[in-house]
Parts: C-alpha cells; structure tokens; sequence
C-alpha cells in the first residue's frame, strides 16, 4: 500500500480549528507496555458527551489518522500502543453518531475496541486478536460478532465495500482478493438515489440490464439470467410466469445493508441455476450502540413512504441486541395502477460467549396491486407482421378489478462460533413463505386481428422454501506458509402449489383497443381450476481453498458435488416434468497475482449446471445445460482501499442451450438444444471515493453472443452515479449527484416485423441538505430529461411482437430524522 495517503484524505481545517488543533500530541514510544497517547485540545471544537450525536466525515485511510482526526474533532483522548494501530486501516465514519457509536465504526476490521466513557478511551485488543503480548498486558475484553468487520456498508458513507464477501467462494475475501467480477451496491448508494426496491438497485448496478415486461421484471447479465439469494441462501421462485416475475423482484429493501453482484458462472455457491450473475442481499444487523431514524417522503403519481429504523443494545453489557425496520408505501404508477406495499424486519442477536453468537429474524411483506396486467405488455405488431398505432406512455391494459394480494414471511436463525484456532464455524437455516390468495388475470391481449381480452383466476397461491447450510473455514499451515480452507454442506427444498383457473380469450365487439383495460368487462363463467404442483430438491457437499503460493500470488481451488430432483405436475402435458440429476460436479479455480501494492492481476475459471424443462418438438426434455465462465482481469485498490477499479474480459461457453424455434399445435414453445453457444465481452467498473466527498460508481459493459435472441438485450452499457458533499460556508451540509444510464440499440423480429429501441440516455438527479446534525431534507428527479422509452421489448412469435414503457420523468422529496 502507498505510505503517503491521498491529499483527500485530510479535511481542510479552518484557521481557528488550526491553530486550536496546534496542541495535537502524538507520543509514540517503542517500548514494550507503554502508550500512545492522542490527545487534543477540546477547545477546537464543543466536545461531544457520550449520548450526544454529532455529525463526521472523516475518510478511510490509515487508523493512527483516522483515529486522531476523530479525536480531534470529538474532543476525546484515546490511548494506545502504537504496534496495535501499525499498518491498519480504518474504514472511515460518515454520518450522526454518538462518540462511542463512531468508535465502533472506526475500529470496525481491526480487532480493537474502545474501552471508556467521557473524554478519555483506551483501546484493546479483542480475544480473537493472536497476539499473546498484547493480552498479558491488558486485561481481556469481551467483542462480539457484530463487532467485527463483516462488510456492512451502512454508516460508512461510501459507494464501495471495505469488507469481505463470500458471495464468489464462500471464504471472506476482499474485492481485490476474489478472481471474479463483484459490483456492491452499498446503503450510502441506494440511500442517495432513493432505489427501494431490487428492480430500482439493478437498474443502476454496472452490468445488470434489467427488462421490463408489463407488471414484471426480468434481470440479466452477460446474456443470462440471474441467481438469488438472501444473506447466502438461495430464493427459488416457482410456478407459472405470472407467479414467479413477481416475487422478490419488487421487495423494498428497508431491511437490506448492500447488494452483491457476482457476475459469471457460480456452480461453487450455487450447483444449479443461471450462468449470469448470482445477486446476494444482505440484511442489516443490529449495532452494539443505539441508534434511530425514521424518514417520510412524497412523490410523483401519489406517493407516500414513510420508514423507521430502531436498532441497539438490549442490556447493559450489549451481549442482546436488536433492531427493528418498518417501511410502508402507498403508490400508483404513471400508467394507472395501483400499489400498496409494507415490509417489517425484526432481528436479534445474541453473545452466547465471548466466541459464540446466535441471531435469529423475521421479515414480513404485503404487497397489493390493483389495475394490473400480469406478464402481457402492449402489442406492436401481429403475428402477421401488421402494425398496431403505438399507445401513449399513460396507456394500460390492465382491468381496473384485476390484480392480487400478496403476503410473505422470511425466518431465519444462524449460530456462528469462533474457535480458538482461528477456525470459524457457521450454521444457517431458513424458512420462506410466500401466499397469494387470488390473482385476477383481466387485460387486452391483442389489438390485432381482433380487440381480445385475456382472463385468468390463480387461488391458492402457496410457495415454500426451506434451507440450512454448514460451514467451516480457518486458516492453515503448510510448507511454511499460511492458506485458507473452506468445507461446507447443505440441503434446501422448493414448493409451489396452486389452483389456476384458466378462463381463456375472449374478442370484444365493438371496443377499441386504445380504450385500454377498463373496457375488459369481468368474466362471468366460472374458471374451471386444475390442481398445480411445482417442487425441487437439492443436496450439496463442498469445499474451497485459498493458497499462498508465494506472497503476491494465491491460487484458489474449489468444488461442489450436487444432487438435483425436480418435479411439475399440471393438467397440460407440456408442463409435467421429472428432472433428477446426481451427483454433478460444479469445479471453481482462480490465480490472483499482486504485480504492485494497489494492483492485482487474476484469471479464473467457473462452471455450473441448470436442468431445464424445456422440450423439443417430440416433447422430449433438453438435457441439462452446461456453463463454463473463463474470466481474466486486473484489479485495483487506491487511496488507502477507498477507491476499487477494475477491468476484466470474460469469455462463456454453454452446452444445450434452449432456444425457441416455434410453437406446436397446442400453442407451445418449440425448443432445440444449441451447443458451443458463445457469449463474450469485458466490463471496466470503479466504485468508491475519487477525492474528499466525491462518492462514485460507474462501469462500461459491453457483451457479444452467437444466439439471435440476443439482440433483446443491449450489446453496450454505460452507469455512473456520482455525489459531492460541499463543505464549509454557505454550502455545507449539501450533497449532489447524478446518476446516468445509456445503453445501444435493442430489438426483436419476426419476419419481416421489426420492433426496436435506439441507443439512449436517462438522466436522475438528487441533492440532500443537512439542515442540523439530526435532520436531513433530499430531493431526487427520475428521468429527469423526460425521454421516451422502451423499458423492454418481447418477441411472442405468432402472437406477435410486444412492448412496455419506461417512467416518465418523476420526483421524490424526503425528510429524514435521526434520533
């Protein structure tokens, strides 16, 4: 790392905070047992009690300056040995904090705490820190999980992760560390841009194209689709389309510290499923110190969102502690629908020993939206290639009496323990409920050759997922040098059951199809309902290691051997599957290379499997289709870890590939199976600090693929979100950003019919005032040039070809207060 940190990192003093500061000590002693003592003149600033918050911005950067920057502005003494802070970094503080919330916060990572009250704190290693020296010579003290640097983002301030992730490995390695591409959508960034839901965060994280296909949506990367999981665990969606395009896609994430994007193939983690990207959520935890906020906001089209957040110590030593987040929000959409969504998140944790932490949640939503259209989006062109005149941005074809409610209830509890060894060890299980009680299906489905409306009635919606994973992983020695080690195991199942009632299509005489759904009259014919059944099953055993071949380079080596059942059960033919799989291995290997102290050089190879349902045209299953990922790139960490960049070139091979080749007579896909199907491309992404107060995050992709259904899905994409936090005079307090998106030209065909979307841009813009140290007003505009676009285009080949709107230009206004 470079010695001399950035100029960035020292906030310009004013000359009477300058010349107060003057009486700044620094007494660095090298002999063994006695301190460091930062001391500063509490007259440069109003000293700070121990309950009273008080807003910081102080950069990451070395921990000796970090701590004496906060010393300094606090008005505290802090003491220490200097060989506890040598060669540590600290991640920074942006935000309102109490002395002893910031001090947690700063000495996140470093296996210190602070030890004090009032003006003076003395710090101390943790029991885990090996450092036998430093415990004869202080008494131990107790530090919990929560304590330690587990890759939260939230308080930071920055557009970057500072922490580890597993998303890639499962070991707890830095974004440098990890041979594969990683974008970390951090609080700070969703905060600033007001992006509630996964749908608004994967629209603006780099290399992620998000498809909008009437009332659902679709997320893609590298020309595939996309993995979830929740804090690790898998989420399985499903059922029918209309069910499964619906689920978590537009849960809000009040509950939620970051997204992680792991792009490329990710069998080691996964075993199953699409080759794109795995997208991880990760859930807030509480804090050992007490905080709160709560935060209102007004917007375009009716609405209204109000949230809270209460988090902090249960009892006095903080071995219990919880947090509570509410958000609740009441909307309608520029094109007529209406929504209502509430999520609550409650969680606790708990210090069985100094070593042992048990933490246990649940988080519930309900979500209801009236006016919907389901998965058909506005018709461009006939099956016969015949044009239809192009609605207006506000048109919907949705019944005003269709839609659904929909309720679901996560649980989870985790038991994690520290050995002494160094060894962790880590025991997760999980329960997912998703119900849906009625679904009404009411829309026009076609203009052409006739005005048709659609109806459809879903009862009974039940959808189960159940996981529980085991982990161990630790360090050890060989040939005299340290490596990491990984083993795990694990099982999880998927239920979905239904009663659909299909009530087919109907021609409306004498209605226009620019009329829009409130011509669809309701049904009167009671549906006759088929009993639908949709399960899966999976069983793992993996393991992974990180090598230290010599200092700058480390070799990774992986596998996960799965075993895979599916079963689908419904009244039409085309949809009974049994799918089982044993015993397929998913290997993972990947070489970082240090070439300097900020740079690293990496290539790295992934595979994984997906069973597929897809059949051909004798109704015979494709077998399972098969994805190899090479990657090869350079990464980068600048200003003392503040700043990540890197640029990487991807290379993907996929064997039995499903592709739509017609419709048979009973109105289904056709599928063949494509072998050697090649997507390529690379993708440039830098996300963190560029100067004091300049938060970004941008990124260039660009993807290349030998399949024609590719021309959906653009070939070039370009985001950047930028801040700047002015600072002194008038200006200070404000915040200002922008946040643009373009990507090239998309389209389908059939035929001769062509229904594209040219290259364009889009363009939001937010400023936030600090109006005190407790209250916060922001203001955010979407689209805030007002261009018209194609959110997405679909091709349903003899039904024609389809389109869907993007947003109009709208706006947000908030407040926020912190306690």
């Amino acid at each position: 790392m470079n010695q001399t940190p950035p100029r960035h990192h020292r906030p310009r003093p004013t000359p009477l905070a300058s010349a107060m500061r003057g009486t700044l000590i620094a007494l660095l002693t090298v002999s063994a047992g006695q301190a460091v003592l930062v001391e500063c003149a509490r007259a440069a600033e109003p000293s700070a009690t121990a309950s009273e918050h008080q807003r910081y911005d102080i950069a990451a950067g070395p921990l000796d300056e970090t701590l004496a920057n906060f010393a300094a502005r606090a008005g505290i003494n802090i003491t220490m040995p200097p060989e506890f802070v040598a060669g540590k970094r600290s991640p920074g503080l942006q935000g309102e904090f109490t002395v002893a919330q910031a001090l947690n916060r700063l000495l996140a990572g470093t296996g210190l705490d602070a030890m004090g009250s009032g003006k003076s704190f003395v710090l101390r290693p943790s029991p885990r820190v090996n450092d036998e020296a430093a415990v004869i010579q202080l008494a131990p003290v107790q530090v919990t999980a929560s304590g330690l640097n587990d890759g939260t983002t939230e308080g930071t301030g920055s557009y970057t992760a500072t922490g580890p992730s597993g998303t890639a490995t499962g070991l707890a390695l830095s974004l440098r560390e990890t041979p594969q591409s990683i974008t970390v959508m951090t609080r700070q960034r969703m905060d600033d841009f007001k992006l509630e839901t996964l749908t608004d965060v994967l629209e603006q994280a780099p290399g992620v194209t998000v498809t909008r296909q009437s009332d659902s949506n679709t997320f893609n990367v590298r020309g595939s689709s996309v993995n979830l999981q929740t804090d690790g665990a898998r989420r399985i969606s499903t059922g029918w389309g209309w069910n499964t395009h619906i689920v978590h896609t537009l849960d809000d994430l009040a509950d939620i510290d970051r997204i992680e994007v792991l792009k490329g193939s990710s069998g080691l983690i996964n075993g199953d499923g699409a080759y794109g990207a795995t997208v991880n959520l990760i859930r807030k935890r509480p804090t050992r110190d007490f905080q709160a906020s709560t935060t209102i906001g007004i917007g375009s089209w009716d609405t209204y969102r109000v949230d809270a957040d209460l988090t902090g110590p249960l009892n006095a030593d903080a071995s219990l502690r919880g947090r509570l987040v509410a958000a609740h929000k009441e909307s309608k959409t520029f094109n007529g629908k209406d929504s209502d969504a509430s999520t609550v998140y409650g969680t606790l944790e708990y210090d069985l020993s100094p070593d042992s932490l048990v933490s246990a949640g649940l988080t519930w939503r309900q979500r209801e939206l009236r006016g919907a259209s389901g998965t058909t989006p506005i018709q461009g062109f006939d099956g016969n290639g015949n044009a239809v005149p192009r609605m207006a941005r506000d048109f919907n074809i949705g019944a005003d009496w269709a839609g659904y409610k929909q309720d679901s209830l996560n649980a989870f509890a985790r038991l994690e323990h520290h050995f002494a060894n160094g060894w962790t060890g880590k025991l997760q299980l999980t329960h997912d409920s998703i119900e849906t009680p009625e679904m009404r299906i009411g829309s026009l489905r076609y203009a052409l050759p006739a005005v048709t409306a659609q109806y459809g009635l879903y009862k009974d919606i039940e959808s189960r997922d159940q996981s529980v994973i085991l982990d161990l992983q630790g360090p050890f020695s060989l040939f005299g040098r340290e490596h990491k080690l990984l083993f795990g195991a694990g099982a999880s199942r998927s239920r979905t059951t239904m009663l659909r009632g299909d009530q087919g299509l109907q021609v409306l005489s004498g209605v226009d199809y620019a009329q829009g759904g409130s011509a669809v009259p309701e049904p009167s014919n009671p549906p006759t309902y088929s009993d639908d059944y949709f399960s899966s099953q999976r069983g793992y055993v993996y393991a992974a290691s990180q090598l230290s071949l010599a200092d700058p380079v480390k070799l990774i080596l992986g596998a996960r051997v799965s075993d895979y059942e599916q079963k689908d059960a419904t009244d039409i033919s085309w949809y009974n599957t049994r799918l089982s799989e044993k015993g397929v291995v998913t290997p993972y290997a990947g070489l970082v290379v240090d070439v300097t102290p900020d740079v690293s050089v990496y290539a790295s190879y992934a595979s994984i499997f997906n069973a597929q349902s897809a059949r051909d045209a004798a109704e015979r299953t494709l077998p399972p289709e098969e994805g190899l990922t090479y990657e090869i790139g350079a990464k980068g960490e600048f200003f003392d870890r503040g700043l990540n960049a890197s640029i990487s070139h991807f290379w993907m091979r996929t064997d039995n590939t499903a592709e739509e080749v017609g419709i048979n007579a009973q109105g289904d896909s056709i599928y063949r199976a494509v072998s050697g199907v090649i997507r390529r491309g690379y993708e440039l992404e830098l996300s963190g600090e560029l100067a004091h107060g300049w938060q970004a995050q941008g990124s260039y992709v660009q993807n290349s693929s030998d399949l024609d259904s590719a021309s959906s899905t653009p070939k070039h994409q370009f985001k950047l979100g930028t801040t700047y936090r002015l600072s002194g005079g008038d200006w200070h307090g404000l915040s200002v950003g922008a946040a643009t998106r373009w990507q090239s030209k998309i389209a389908v065909q059939r035929d001769n019919a062509r229904l594209s979307q040219d290259a364009y841009w889009l363009l939001d813009l937010m400023a936030r005032h600090e109006i005190n140290n407790r209250l916060s007003i922001s203001a955010n505009i979407n689209n805030a040039l007002d261009k018209k676009y194609f959110a997405g285009v679909t091709n349903f080949n003899a039904q024609g070809l389809f389109y869907t709107w993007g947003a109009p230009r709208n706006f947000n206004i908030s407040l926020r207060y912190g306690f």
